[in-house]
């Protein structure tokens, strides 16, 4: 009888699995959403309406449909963002996230309303991939799904654009839904990647303090090169130097960073930063033929070590005395090491960290000239 009972049980869902399935040729792929603020103020809430634009691909082989681009853009405005979802099945198919790879989250939008409250629908929604990568926008997140003339959907541009650390030092790490719902649990405060639009074109381009749950100000590239120097997050990129009158580029190859942590008796926290970097020279706009003796060698090393220390302190005291946040992520030294220090001030840590004392220290080695050889 129990068996028999488990098979009908079995065909019914069966059966309720073909009655909700829909054509895949009859759902809106999301590959990106742009979540921006209205300024018309909803009459429920009393709050500013939120508008979310939906970027979803073409089907080439959708009937009745023509285009010369392969994705289109919806735009709906609302009070949440669960209702805003639904209410795109007013006017075209109904969304389909399961595919979403970027969230762009708009200035005026960050600044305005919490994080954790405008993407508790998102975290909350099984739908939506973890690994769905977040970032900030100087101005309105929308400008940036709807710049006309790509090649390919912005949304994919901003995707692959992230692979390109081993490049560049001037990229933060990327940061997927997950991570950032980790981060906002914390209440401390952290970075998130930015972008912004040039001329028919995305670009990834520094980044965003988050601090007390919102926006509070933004990072340059050049800033977050320095950053990266104090987390040791670095997978490559390049480190412009002079030496003298010429300039000269040194290429890192790899980074190895460590550091140590000390509470003072007067509640006083002291970090000692150790980085080793080790790259090639790439290029030396001194073109005499002693450029490779040890000597030569050696002055460029402590000069590019300079450039380095120089840079990273002048950001600790910004990020200190200015933003007062660790943005760099110190306190989880202090967490993994110091578990009851950490546990007693972890709601006044952005004020302790403001108030602690940061030594850098950086050794850099050329191990590489590239193919060019001179005397010496």
């Amino acid at each position: 009888m129990i068996k028999r009972h488990l098979i009908i049980a079995c065909a019914c869902m069966s059966l309720l699995g073909c009655a909700i399935h829909h054509n895949i040729e009859q759902l809106s792929l999301v590959v990106g959403v742009a979540i921006d603020t209205d300024e018309k103020v909803d009459k429920r809430t009393g709050k500013q309406n939120l508008v979310l634009t939906h970027q979803t691909l073409i089907s080439p082989d959708r009937s009745g449909m023509s285009s010369s681009s392969p994705y289109n853009n919806i735009i709906t405005a609302g009070p949440t963002i669960h209702e805003i979802t639904r209410d795109v099945s007013l006017k075209a198919d109904p969304v389909f996230s399961q595919h979403q790879r970027v969230l762009l989250i708009g200035e005026e939008a960050g600044r305005t309303f919490k994080l954790d409250s405008i993407l508790d629908q998102y975290m909350r929604d099984n739908e939506i991939r973890r690994s769905c990568l977040v970032f900030l926008t100087k101005g309105m997140a929308q400008d940036i799904l709807t710049i006309k003339g790509l090649p390919m959907p912005p949304t994919t541009m901003i995707y692959e654009f992230v692979q390109n650390r081993y490049r560049t030092n001037k990229l933060l790490p990327p940061l997927s839904l997950g991570e950032l719902s980790a981060k906002l649990a914390t209440k401390q405060s952290f970075l998130v990647p930015v972008v912004s639009t040039g001329a028919k074109s995305v670009e990834l381009n520094g980044a965003a303090i988050i601090k007390n749950g919102r926006v509070a100000r933004f990072l340059s590239q050049s800033e977050i090169q320095s950053v990266n120097w104090l987390t040791g997050e670095i997978d490559g990129g390049i480190v412009y130097g002079k030496h003298g009158k010429h300039p000269y580029s040194f290429e890192v190859h790899s980074v190895e960073h460590h550091v140590k942590t000390r509470i003072n008796s007067n509640r006083s926290v002291h970090f000692d930063v150790h980085v080793e970097t080790d790259g090639r020279l790439s290029e030396d706009w001194n073109t005499s033929n002693q450029k490779v003796n040890t000597k030569y060698v050696n002055r460029i090393e402590q000069e590019t070590e300079k450039i380095i220390k120089k840079n990273a302190e002048a950001t600790i005291k910004k990020i200190q005395q200015d933003y007062k946040a660790d943005i760099i992520d110190f306190r989880e030294y202090v967490r993994i090491h110091h578990h009851d220090f950490w546990k007693k001030n972890q709601k006044e840590w952005d004020e302790i960290f403001a108030n602690s004392t940061i030594d850098y220290h950086i050794n850099v080695t050329i191990s590489d000239f590239g193919s060019r050889t001179g005397s010496g």
